[in-house]
């Protein structure tokens, strides 16, 4: 693999919790973990919710905790990851806002306040 593009997957992966590159980051590792259950054919098992077991190779145990396993990984997959994204996204926005509002200030030297109503 390429030293820099490594690199920047590590910067990437140890990102702080509350940042843009964070949100992105738990979003994609749940959407790989949905895949995962996914590929995995763990959907079949959600017939627990009804009363019914999954395929018959598995029992009643093993098929409700493998689709509670498949609806929780769904839910946020559904769920989480657009909140995530989107929060990346204002996140990322409000910092560079931020940035411009500190060089407008120090490039003209005097202070910035909000207009009065």
């Amino acid at each position: 693999m390429n030293p820099w593009l490594w690199g920047k997957f590590l910067l990437f992966w140890h990102a702080e919790l509350f940042s843009p590159a964070g949100f992105v980051q738990r979003a994609i590792v749940i959407s790989v973990g949905y895949l995962l259950v996914h590929l995995a054919g763990l959907r079949e098992y959600t017939s627990v919710l009804n009363g019914t077991v999954g395929p018959e190779s598995a029992g009643w145990t093993v098929s409700a905790i493998l689709g509670i396993t498949y609806i929780i990984i769904y839910l946020a997959f559904v769920v989480l990851v657009p909140v995530l994204l989107l929060a990346a996204g204002i996140l990322a926005l409000w910092q560079r806002r931020g940035r411009r509002m500190d060089e407008i200030k120090c490039s003209s030297g005097a202070t910035w306040a909000p207009p009065r109503h």
